[in-house]
């Protein structure tokens, strides 16, 4: 299993989203049934690593956040048109 520090966004809005961008951070959503939604932020670099190494679709993925251990696997990943940059990652639980 792979794992990823996270932090959590408090301020969730379309402006805050670019401002994470533009200093290389990833904002994300982990969600699931009969679970509280958790809105977070990841470095580009440690995404863009791991994505050039593994299938992240089919990896299941630890994501700690604050000594909080998450495990998730990817529902979605959005990428720019033309540019290749990821611009938000939806993560459901897993058992």
């Amino acid at each position: 299993m792979l794992i990823i520090k996270a932090e959590i966004r408090k301020k969730i809005n379309k402006n805050k989203n670019k401002q994470l961008r533009k200093i290389k951070k990833i904002p994300a959503v982990i969600y699931g049934k009969n679970k509280k939604n958790i809105n977070i932020n990841i470095e580009e670099k440690i995404i863009t690593n791991i994505k050039n190494k593994y299938n992240l679709y089919k990896k299941k993925i630890i994501i700690k956040i604050n000594n909080i251990e998450e495990i998730v696997h990817i529902q979605s990943i959005q990428q720019h048109p033309y540019k290749e940059n990821i611009i938000h990652i939806d993560f459901l639980y897993t058992k």
